[in-house]
């Protein structure tokens, strides 16, 4: 006769620590030993629940009546029966299980990916990073070209980036049991990469349009693209808690947004627009068509009556109190 029904104990980080087979047609659970599982924690009591069917054969948990009770796996409210059906976790005390039958179907086996195709790509993308940095930085040089304006702050990135990486690494020792080091470089790279694509495509549709605002609220983007990279790193740990985990990272990223979106817009509010679009594309790269002489006096002139009309009035109090800031 198969096992009709399997028993899983959960490790604190969200993993099965034990798994146990039982073929009788109820199991019960406790600490006294003569239960079909036992389990070591103080807050369960001796014979604390059973596993039966119910009537529509759908295993059910039920509380014995117990001081600390019975909780479904994510649930806040103390239940006596639970069906098993949709959701096998419960809580008894300070202790998670789940149980599952012999029906229960099972996802198809993932991909593995060994640690050195890892590494390969990891290595590869870095590579591509490293020349797309290299490329920017000689392109935007106002100097002399030298090594130090070149190479010191990719040095500083490389720092930065081996850091976020050794962070991510240490979680992923911590709640999965492996660093998996090279995995977590491999989405800090494409992370960087999609950063440096992002802000170059900002740059030129800011000059290309001559649209002012792609450039000024880029970081809107930069901010997404930061909070898809902690989901890929807390995926690939999966960690126990991940939907709150994920949770506070969207809040996070959310708040930064926040934050630089209405800080840009109290700037440009009492400071104004910057004077130019951005970094300097090739011409070619233009796509609206450059002012004519007498639209640009136009502007000038209705520039110059706003300055007048703005000379009447009393200055307002704000982030330069009462100070004029085109003083």
């Amino acid at each position: 006769m198969g096992a009709l029904m399997w028993i899983e104990v959960i490790s604190h980080h969200g993993d099965v620590a034990t798994r146990h087979a039982v073929e009788h047609e109820e199991a019960r659970i406790g600490r006294a030993f003569d239960n079909d599982i036992v389990v070591d924690d103080a807050h369960v009591a001796p014979h604390h629940l059973r596993i039966y069917r119910g009537e529509d054969g759908e295993l059910v948990a039920e509380d014995l009546q117990t001081l600390n009770g019975l909780y479904p796996e994510h649930g806040a409210h103390r239940v006596a029966r639970l069906s098993l059906a949709r959701e096998p976790g419960f809580r008894i005390g300070r202790t998670t299980l789940r149980v599952r039958d012999a029906r229960h179907p099972v996802a198809p086996e993932k991909l593995l990916t060994p640690p050195r195709k890892h590494a390969q790509w990891a290595g590869l993308l870095g590579g591509i990073l490293l020349a797309l940095l290299l490329a920017l930085q000689w392109l935007n040089l106002t100097t002399q070209p030298n090594a130090s304006a070149i190479f010191l702050p990719l040095l500083g990135f490389v720092t930065a980036l081996a850091v976020w990486t050794l962070f991510w690494a240490i979680l992923s020792r911590i709640f999965f049991g492996q660093a998996q080091f090279a995995l977590m470089l491999r989405i800090a790279v494409t992370a960087c990469i999609a950063l440096v694509l992002w802000d170059q495509l900002t740059e030129t549709a800011s000059f290309s349009l001559a649209w002012r605002e792609a450039r000024d609220y880029s970081g809107l983007g930069a901010w997404a693209l930061l909070g898809a990279a902690c989901y890929g790193h807390l995926h690939a740990i999966g960690p126990r808690h991940m939907r709150a985990a994920m949770t506070l990272v969207v809040v996070l990223v959310i708040a930064g947004a926040a934050v630089q979106y209405f800080g840009r817009s109290e700037t440009r509010r009492i400071i104004g627009q910057r004077a130019s679009l951005g970094e300097l594309r090739p011409p070619a790269f233009r796509a609206v068509p450059l002012a004519t002489a007498d639209q640009f006096f136009a502007k000038a002139e209705n520039a110059k009556a706003r300055v007048d009309l703005a000379r009447t009035k009393e200055p307002s109090s704000g982030l330069f109190g009462d100070m004029d800031p085109f003083d």
